[in-house]
Formats: C-alpha cells, sequence, structure tokens
C-alpha cells in the first residue's frame, strides 16, 4: 500500500539530501501533538481522513471555538485566509508501506525511523490531454475525494487538542464515531465540490514520481508545463 506524507515545498531539497528525519513540526503542533515522529497515511482513505481532522481543527482556532498555546501558530492561523493559504505550497510524499513499520493506525501513522530519500515519490496529478500537471498537495488529496465515496471512509478516531472533547468522543459506540466522522468528510465534499468534480474524469491520472527525477528534472524547471508523456 502507498503511504502519503504532506510536505511543504520549501523543504523539499532538504528532504531529498537528508531523507524524512522524525521532528515536531509545525503542522503537528497545531493539533496538540509533540511527538518526534515521522508522520504518514496509509492509502487514499487514511490520507483524506487526515485532512480532513486537520481543516477541522483549523477552523476551530479561526473562529476562536479551539485554544492555541502557540502565539507563533495562532497568529498564522488566524491572519490566513483559509487552510490552503496557512499550509502554503507543498506535495505529498509517497513510499511503500513495507518500507515502515506504523507504530500507530492508518490514519495517524508514524513511524520512530528515518526514511530515506531514495524510497520516497511524488505524488502527481497529470491531464492526459495536454500533459500538463500538478504537484500540489490540495489537487492530490481532491484527486484521491473524486476516486472515493466518503461512505467507505471507516474512521472513528479523533486528533483534537482538547480533552473534554477527545473522552466525550470516546464514550460513543464505534458506529456513532465512524458516522460523525463520515458526516465531517461529507461537508469537506459538498464545500470544494467543485474542486472535487474537476478530477471525476478519465483524463486525470495519478503518478509517482521517484523523488530525485522530481526535484532534477521537475522541481528545477518549474517553469516548463510539458516534461513528461503518460506511459
Amino acid at each position: 500500500m502507498k503511504c502519503f506524507r504532506s510536505t511543504s515545498i520549501n523543504t523539499i531539497e532538504r528532504v531529498y539530501t537528508e531523507g524524512i528525519v522524525p521532528s515536531c513540526g509545525r503542522n503537528s503542533r497545531l493539533i496538540g501533538d509533540v511527538r518526534k515522529k515521522v508522520f504518514f497515511s496509509e492509502g487514499f482513505h487514511g490520507t483524506i481522513a487526515l485532512l480532513i481532522d486537520f481543516n477541522i481543527v483549523y477552523n476551530k482556532i479561526k473562529k476562536n471555538q479551539m485554544k492555541l498555546s502557540d502565539e507563533e501558530l495562532y497568529s498564522k492561523v488566524i491572519n490566513s485566509k483559509n487552510i490552503r493559504e496557512y499550509l502554503g505550497e507543498g506535495v505529498y510524499l509517497t513510499f511503500d508501506s513495507e518500507n515502515v513499520v506504523n507504530e500507530n493506525n492508518a490514519v495517524d501513522g508514524f513511524t520512530s525511523e528515518k526514511i530515506n530519500s531514495e524510497l520516497l515519490e511524488v505524488a502527481m496529478t497529470v491531464n492526459s490531454d495536454d500533459d500538463t500537471f500538478s504537484y500540489s498537495r490540495f489537487d492530490v488529496v481532491h484527486f484521491m475525494m473524486a476516486q472515493t465515496n466518503y461512505e467507505d471512509i471507516k474512521y472513528s478516531g479523533i486528533k483534537w487538542p482538547n480533552t473534554a472533547l477527545h473522552e466525550r468522543h470516546n464514550k460513543k459506540s464505534e458506529e456513532e464515531k465512524i458516522r460523525i466522522n463520515q458526516l465531517k468528510i461529507r461537508q469537506y465534499y459538498e464545500e470544494n465540490q467543485e474542486l472535487i468534480n474537476k478530477f471525476k474524469t478519465n483524463k486525470y491520472k495519478l503518478v509517482y514520481i521517484p523523488l530525485n527525477v522530481f526535484i532534477n528534472e521537475i522541481y528545477a524547471n518549474k517553469e516548463k508545463q510539458k516534461l513528461f508523456k503518460m506511459c
């Protein structure tokens, strides 16, 4: 199975040089996670579920419905227009699950071990009509959503940094927790329907480019629109 990790484009060259090193980054701190790990999600379902959780936390902080002790992060959330602006330009790095030991679960997956750069690929959407492509993490996750019914995502977890809310959630039955999370995923689908529907056509494909090829042939030539043909 493919695993996916959302990564800022500003760090992609360092990842190419050093691999992915266990750390506690900005996104982890936003959801109250202080563990130093390499975080990732398994497959389309896990990746979609994690983005939804992150989006919920972002919106609650922005609406002052949730406290955030990190003043720098709080300022960045409040002063950003939306989650896309807050996160900035980024990609989904991907690797095979057989190459890591997932110490948690399919959505909030992590490993304590460094992942070497030669194991990494970059997920990209490609329009086979004209060979244009996008490595935007939002285009990639919206492609995933276009291929996935929200009812099929059986996710019962919660990652909000709010102990009382977490405790209330865990008192519910497994079926009820899944139902609640599916409603949240459906809401995101509905709010971003136009962006998702764009990928509901056979002309779009998801391809995986080795990180070294991405760095040397695509990222280094960002002004080009046609850099490879579909196989």
